[in-house]
C-alpha cells in the first residue's frame, strides 16, 4: 500500500513532541553541566578559626581561674593567675642585688675620685720639687749655696717622682676596678637584667586573653600545677572565623580569589552565608600514593594502584566571611555546603 503525503506529515508530526522532549532535555543537561562547571560546589565545606593553645611561660600552682568554659573574652582580660610569690620573692631580691651594685659602684667611683686627688697632690710636690733642686743646683753653682743642700733636694726631687708614679698606679688601679662609671658599669647593668628578668617572670604568673576570643574545652582549677610550655587551655580568635571549602582539582580552574561564594550551614539550612574566595591552599597530603620511606629517606616509593577510575583530589579553598548575622553561632569545625559564583 502507498502511503501518501498527508500519512507521511501526520507521522513526522506525531514524532515531533519526543523530538523537542529529547532537544530540551539534551540542552538542559548541557546547562546544567556548564553550570556545574561554571559555578563550582561542593558539600565538602568546613567552618575553620585559628585556636592558640594557652600555655604559661613560669610554673606553679594556679591560684585564680578568672573565666569560665566557652566565654567570650576582650583581649588583655585575665585568664589565670600562677602563684606569684616566689617570683615577687625574686624580684625582691633581685632589688636589693641593684641597690647593692650601686653602692659598690658608688664606692669605687669615690675611689677613683680619691686616687685623682692624690696624683694632683703628688704632681704638685713633684712640682715643687722639682723647683727647689733646680734653685739649690743653681746656688752650688755659684757657691750661694752648699752641695749637701743641693744633693738633699735632688733626693725630695727623686722621692717626689716616685710618689707621683706610685700615686698614678693605684689610680689606674681604682679606674680599672670600677670599670665604666655610673649606669654603665658592667655590675649595675647585670644588676638591671636580673631585676627585669625577675620582674618579667613575675609578670608571666598573669596569663591574658591574647585577642577577643573564646575559652574552649575549659579543664582548669584552682590548685593544678601548671608547667612552663604545657598547655593549660584552648582559645579561639573570634575575628578569624572562615569557610575551607574542599574542591575537586578538576574544578580549580574555575575558582579565582576574589569569586563571590555562597555557602549554607548543615545547622541553618534555610539560610545563606556570603563571602569572597581569598585564596587556594598549595600543598595537600594526596593518600596512599606515594612514600618516603627507604634508605636515608631519599626515593620516594610509589604505590601501585589497579583502579579503573581516577578519583581527584581535593583542595582547600579559603573564603573569608561576610556579614554573618548574629544568631548564627559559629563552631569551628561546623560543616557546609560552598557554591562559588565567578566575580564578573
Amino acid at each position: 500500500m502507498t502511503t501518501t503525503g498527508p500519512d507521511i506529515m501526520k507521522n513526522n508530526l506525531s514524532k515531533l513532541p519526543t523530538l523537542l522532549l529529547v532537544t530540551v532535555a539534551i540542552l538542559a543537561a548541557f546547562l546544567v553541566y556548564q553550570l556545574w562547571i561554571d559555578r563550582p560546589w561542593t558539600r565538602h565545606g568546613q567552618v575553620r578559626a585559628d585556636i592558640v593553645k594557652i600555655a604559661p611561660r613560669v610554673a606553679g600552682y594556679i591560684v585564680e581561674v578568672a573565666v569560665e568554659d566557652n566565654q567570650f573574652v576582650r583581649e588583655g582580660e585575665l585568664l589565670f593567675r600562677i602563684d606569684p610569690s616566689s617570683y615577687q620573692l625574686a624580684a625582691d631580691t633581685a632589688e636589693v642585688r641593684l641597690q647593692h651594685a650601686m653602692e659598690s659602684v658608688a664606692a669605687l667611683e669615690a675611689s677613683v675620685e680619691a686616687a685623682e686627688a692624690m696624683v694632683r697632690q703628688e704632681e704638685a710636690a713633684l712640682a715643687n720639687a722639682r723647683s727647689e733642686s733646680t734653685r739649690a743646683n743653681r746656688l752650688s753653682e755659684e757657691r750661694a749655696g752648699s752641695v749637701e743642700n743641693a744633693e738633699k733636694k735632688a733626693a725630695i726631687l727623686l722621692e717626689r717622682q716616685a710618689g707621683l708614679a706610685s700615686a698614678q698606679a693605684h689610680r689606674d688601679q681604682a679606674i680599672a676596678n670600677l670599670g665604666e662609671p655610673g649606669v654603665a658599669n658592667v655590675r649595675i647593668r647585670e644588676a638591671i637584667v636580673q631585676l627585669e628578668h625577675a620582674r618579667l617572670n613575675l609578670s608571666w604568673t598573669s596569663i591574658y586573653a591574647p585577642f577577643d576570643g573564646y575559652t574552649t574545652n575549659l579543664a582548669v582549677n584552682e590548685g593544678q600545677f601548671a608547667a612552663p610550655g604545657h598547655p593549660i587551655a584552648a582559645f579561639v580568635d573570634s575575628s578569624s572565623f572562615r569557610v575551607d571549602g574542599y574542591f575537586q582539582e578538576s574544578k580549580l580552574e574555575h575558582i579565582k580569589p576574589g569569586d563571590r561564594a555562597v555557602m549554607t550551614l548543615m545547622s541553618h539550612p534555610d539560610i545563606e552565608l556570603t563571602g569572597v574566595v581569598d585564596s587556594i591552599g598549595y600543598a595537600i597530603n594526596p593518600p596512599h600514593t606515594a612514600s618516603t620511606e627507604g634508605a636515608l629517606f631519599l626515593v620516594p616509593m610509589i604505590q601501585p594502584t589497579f583502579d579503573w577510575i581516577r578519583l581527584p583530589q581535593r583542595v582547600p579553598v579559603r573564603i573569608r566571611l561576610e556579614d554573618v548575622p548574629e544568631d548564627i553561632q559559629l563552631v569551628s569545625g561546623m560543616t557546609t555546603s560552598v557554591a562559588i559564583r565567578p566575580a564578573r
